[in-house]
């Protein structure tokens, strides 16, 4: 007897007519491509802003602690380890307990999200994943006060109402350097990149009093500063950025409007962002930021 030959089966990626692949199976594959690589997205995103939340709370602990960077990592691991909870709602407390002001509302926003892992992967009004991976980019990353200043603009201070931000370095003697800035032109940084003792200025008056300094409107004290000539009128926020009893520069903030006092949880807010601004002021400094800029 003869053996039974069986037809081949079909093959699920047999070509179509003529030899082309069938499109209804391209397609799926192409769908389901697609989606694993909005899935790696989404999951990367998470990551970023976990990671972005600890290291908030990694520069408080060194602030508070006066410890270095590896010694805060492993505060906040033996803490979580011995409270039963993760890195992530550890940190959260930590950020809660240090400032009850907005970045602690968006530690809280951020750790709900993580909960129910519904942190939106894309444009409109994400809220906590954006600021968290602006945070990571600009605020956390060392020594770079420029991605600090775009940072504090873009995801804090526009919300406020503020439409652009200086970060000064303060030199020993007393001189104001142009580390970082956002929302003010390439021409403006480049004239204001270096303020010489004895200039008079808003920020050269919250550093030399050590306080910060709220101006309903430039024009009200007669102080040049950055970005003077577009906004008079304009109010001021120069805030001192220190840390470990040391000034070693001041945040500056311009709105274009005339500013009205400020509410006691803004004022915090800004303090704390002061603060974390002298974190990346502690690092070697690097080009001035006008020069990073045309780079």
């Amino acid at each position: 007897m003869h053996d039974l030959q069986h037809p081949p089966a079909p093959d699920s990626g047999a070509a179509g007519p003529a030899g082309l692949p069938d499109a209804g199976t391209n397609v799926g594959r192409l769908a389901a491509t697609i989606e694993r690589l909005r899935e790696a997205v989404r999951e990367a995103q998470h990551a970023a802003e976990g990671r972005a939340l600890i290291e908030v709370a990694k520069g408080i602990l060194i602030e508070r602690l006066g410890c270095g960077l590896t010694e805060a990592a492993r505060q906040i691991a033996t803490l979580a380890e011995q409270a039963g909870v993760s890195p992530i709602e550890m940190s959260a407390d930590i950020i809660n307990h240090a400032a009850r002001d907005r970045i602690s509302e968006t530690a809280r926003e951020f750790l709900n999200a993580a909960r129910s892992r519904e942190a939106a992967p894309t444009g409109g009004d994400s809220g906590v994943a954006v600021r968290m991976r602006s945070a990571e980019n600009g605020m956390l990353q060392a020594g770079d006060a420029q991605a600090v200043a775009e940072s504090l603009l873009q995801h804090a201070l526009t919300p406020l109402g503020a439409t652009a931000v200086a970060v000064w370095a303060a030199g020993h003697d007393a001189s104001l350097a142009l580390a970082g800035y956002a929302g003010f032109n390439e021409a403006e940084a480049a004239r204001w990149r270096y303020v010489p003792p004895g200039v008079a200025t808003p920020a050269r008056q919250a550093l030399t009093e050590r306080k910060a300094i709220w101006l309903r409107a430039l024009s009200d004290v007669g102080l040049p500063s950055i970005g003077w000539h577009a906004t008079p009128d304009g109010g001021r926020a120069s805030v001192p950025a220190g840390t470990g009893g040391r000034v070693l520069g001041v945040l500056e903030i311009s709105w274009p409007e005339p500013l009205e006092p400020p509410p006691p949880q803004i004022v915090k807010q800004i303090e704390a962002l002061a603060e974390l601004c002298a974190h990346t002021l502690e690092r070697p400094a690097g080009p001035p930021a006008a020069a990073r800029r045309r780079s």
